[in-house]
């Protein structure tokens, strides 16, 4: 009970090929039980929700990439029927378009329905895992730059695993006068090659892919780079 898996940002269906067998081939190599299954959010794109310029050559209409999303996704449920998961701006887009809108909330349909996720699946803006050693996830919106993963534990108060910056995956353990806590960027496990990223084309550091393992009740946490395992 001592171990968690802590996914990153896949934003299906423009994930990794191969990263849902990436992701069980972790969680066997650490023992991780299935309760402590996390995920620091954009577990889907909503590519058509977003506000930017769409690509004339993407392959998916906004009706086949939610199908698409729910097919894959399926595949997910089935591996990890329990997951708390970061609520994130990607999970988020089409909530935000609707309110930019002004279409009132009672009028959507929820998110977990849209996607059909099971019971086990937990959306909150945060999880704390109370451990020996608490943390907590969160998405990282907010956040940028490199040295990310130093700020957020020192501006959540806690250790904290998070994602959003794709490029900027990194541990720091950080010790003040009165704290000790760490702080890591898991990365992301996108396909970095499809169209939805063509807006990083040209990036001068590019995605990691990896995700997170934090063992020890808490005290020690890992990068387990996509191609490890």
């Amino acid at each position: 009970m001592s171990r968690w898996l802590v996914i990153s940002d896949l934003q299906i269906p423009f994930e990794a090929r191969d990263s849902l067998k990436f992701c069980k081939s972790v969680q066997k190599e650490f023992k991780i039980p299935n309760e402590n299954i996390l995920c620091v959010g954009d577990e889907t794109d909503q590519y058509f929700g977003g506000l930017w310029k769409k690509s004339a050559d993407g392959w998916y209409t906004a009706n086949q990439e939610l199908d698409e999303s729910r097919r894959r996704l399926r595949q997910w449920y089935r591996a990890f029927p329990l997951m708390r998961v970061a609520i994130s701006n990607h999970g988020t887009r089409w909530a935000r378009k609707a309110s930019e809108a002004e279409i009132p909330s009672q009028l959507m349909r929820a998110y977990r329905d849209i996607i059909e996720a099971p019971p086990g699946w937990k959306w909150a803006e945060k999880h704390i895992i109370k451990a020996k050693y608490p943390f907590q996830i969160i998405h990282g919106l907010g956040y940028g730059g490199m040295y990310a993963y130093r700020h957020v534990p020192l501006d959540q108060g806690i250790s904290t695993a998070f994602g959003h910056l794709h490029s900027n995956a990194g541990i720091a353990q950080v010790v003040t006068e009165g704290q000790k806590l760490w702080g890591m960027n898991t990365g992301c496990l996108i396909d970095n090659d499809a169209y939805a990223f063509e807006y990083g084309k040209y990036n001068r550091f590019k995605p990691w892919l990896g995700c997170g393992v934090v063992l020890d009740d808490g005290r020690w946490p890992i990068l387990v780079p996509y191609e490890a395992l």
